[in-house]
């Protein structure tokens, strides 16, 4: 990222401005700035969400929200910057935030009244922006201009230029609970996403903060293709903020910069089209043009080849271009990777006649990334499940028809300790193992699928048990799938490719491992604000309460009463061991 500014010293005598060409120069409200500390795998951060959103509508044009995806609960949306800002706070729990970086972290039900009070108060600053992109070449250039009309007590500010992207498409825990409607073929639509601060950590400091004072700032960066896991797909789903904060903290007030996206061309996006079972993948690009006059030629740097297409794509609009047809032959390898990357760089166009060469961007798709396994049968699956039984399955499925020669649900047992409809996977101590013997009729291609009807996958680990799929055959196991609690999988289908070299007859047959005995207990008050009393006919050895994430929060011994005061609000476990066996249940934290 570069940056420059340039800066204009007060006329403070007469009150006036010279140079200003947007600021107002008249005492303003304070605008708001909601900071909210997300992540995918929250609850309850959708209803965090679904506050901020509701409180920017209030005050439309005079509030903003940042979602800063930070912590254990953040994912594949982290940035650099989330835990520098988390860390001037005491985090206990998500989603929280700040209003304005006030004082302490709040929970979500405190920043409206928050917004509400700020609104009332005079700011002793103005800023206002503009910014350009040009997506010939990626190039953002935003103006920042401030006015100071009032005092303070400090003396410096610090003004910050932060970059958000809007309409991401994901994952989001708690989206059907909390906010549907932001739900679009089973992605959440995830805004004001924080994906990089142009001033850095803290801001560019402003050391001139006399009342009267006009600044001006310029900055420019180069907007990648891809921020983290996230790609640039269109550039008019970016948002740039400016706001002025007194140290670190206390934000005296923001705006949003006024966005122009600059006549030109640009790849949005790099993807691929692929069926069921199937092994061709077609990957396409998706090309926009902001020019005045159709763009009729695109000329393509695309693996190792250089590719024209003459379709015309009229001023103003997107559309899509394939690429060639991607197939994978199978080798008949012991292992065979599938593992594929393609790159894709627009390099010319053809426009009113006139043929441009443009400064190659390109973008990266990778896709099927799985291995194609040869092997004769008859053969052997393990399957180690966690304790949510009746949401798994598992089936043979032959490639060449995508029709199940058999499936097996709901034979695995039903779900353990009054545990029906829970779906927060963590350490639990009630998992086996279950063999499926499986022998295909006809050499070929065949696809063994496992299923879990919620789709958080098989996710469980303790001492002796790992959740996965392990197959065998005669010559002993050649394929193993463990997905522990450290590296657990979300899938609602996950397919393993068994290239069948044998002919067989046809069978499966379902056998049962060994299994843990599991206690009866009960929890009252649930949920639970200050304490959790454990009822149980048994003598209690342990007891020990578990957090989402399978981390040992509390271990309260053969107590029958634990207290749960410095928990953070959320979902917890508590185990409890006896003589006779473990039991797992579910508590909320209020």
């Amino acid at each position: 990222m570069k940056k420059t500014f340039t800066f204009f010293a007060a006329l403070c005598a007469m009150g006036t401005v010279m140079a200003q060409t947007i600021v107002s120069t008249n005492v303003e409200k304070r605008n708001v700035l909601i900071e909210e500390f997300t992540g995918v795998n929250c609850q309850y951060c959708p209803d965090g969400h679904r506050r901020a959103n509701a409180i920017c509508e209030e005050y439309e044009g005079h509030a903003w929200a940042i979602n800063i995806h930070q912590g254990g609960y953040a994912a594949m949306y982290t940035t650099q910057w989330g835990d520098g800002l988390a860390g001037q706070y005491d985090i206990d729990g998500y989603p929280c935030g700040v209003t304005n970086r006030c004082a302490n972290m709040q929970n979500r039900g405190e920043w409206a009244a928050t917004a509400a009070q700020i609104r009332t108060e005079n700011s002793p600053v103005n800023v206002a922006a503009t910014a350009n992109i040009d997506p010939m070449t990626r190039q953002l250039v935003v103006n920042v201009e401030m006015y100071y009309t009032g005092t303070q007590t400090v003396s410096s500010n610090f003004l910050n230029v932060v970059l958000l992207q809007n309409n991401v498409m994901g994952p989001q825990s708690g989206a059907s609970s909390w906010y549907p409607e932001m739900i679009e073929n089973g992605q959440y639509r995830h805004m004001h996403m924080l994906r990089d601060m142009l001033t850095g950590q803290w801001g560019e400091e402003i050391a001139t903060i006399d009342s009267g004072t006009f600044i001006q700032r310029t900055y420019t960066y180069d907007i990648p293709a891809v921020i983290g896991d996230v790609a640039i797909r269109d550039f008019n789903d970016l948002q740039v903020l400016a706001f002025v904060t007194e140290t670190h903290k206390n934000v005296l007030t923001a705006n949003e910069a006024a966005m122009t996206i600059l006549p030109g061309v640009w790849l949005g996006g790099f993807e691929y089209e692929h069926s069921d079972c199937a092994l061709e993948y077609q990957p396409y690009v998706t090309v926009s043009n902001t020019f005045d006059e159709a763009v009729t030629s695109w000329t393509f740097s695309y693996d190792g080849q250089t590719l024209t297409y003459n379709k015309s794509v009229a001023s103003g609009s997107t559309d899509t271009i394939h690429m060639p047809l991607y197939t994978i032959a199978v080798s008949g390898d012991a292992v065979q990777s599938c593992a594929t990357t393609k790159d894709v760089a627009l390099t010319g166009i053809v426009k009113d006649g006139e043929t441009l060469t443009l400064p190659a961007s390109p973008l990266s798709i990778s896709f099927a990334d799985f291995n194609i396994y040869t092997a004769a049968g008859p053969f052997t699956a393990r399957v180690g499940l966690d304790c949510y039984r009746t949401e798994a399955g598992l089936a043979l499925v032959n490639q060449s028809t995508c029709q199940a020669l058999w499936t097996e649900t709901g034979n695995f047992g039903n779900d353990w300790n009054g545990m029906q409809g829970v779906h927060y996977i963590s350490q639990l101590p009630d998992a086996g193992y279950f063999d499926i013997a499986f022998n295909p009729a006809e050499p070929g291609l065949y696809i063994l699928r496992a299923l879990d009807s919620y789709g958080d996958g098989w996710t469980y680990t303790n001492n002796t048990n790992v959740s996965g799929i392990w197959i065998s055959n005669a010559n002993g196991q050649f394929a193993a799938y463990p997905w522990g609690f450290s590296n657990g999988l979300s899938f609602s289908r996950f397919d393993i490719f068994l290239n069948v070299t044998s002919t067989g007859d046809g069978s499966h047959t379902l056998g049962i491992d060994e299994v843990m005995a599991s206690v009866d207990f009960s929890i009252y008050p649930n949920p639970a604000a200050d304490r959790l009393n454990i009822n149980c006919n048994e003598a209690v050895r342990e007891v020990s309460v578990i957090d989402v994430t399978g981390r040992t929060v509390i271990n309260a011994g053969a107590e029958r009463t634990v207290n749960v005061s410095g928990l953070a609000a959320g979902v917890y476990m508590v185990r409890v061991a006896t003589g006779n066996g473990i039991g797992v249940q579910k508590f909320v934290k209020e």
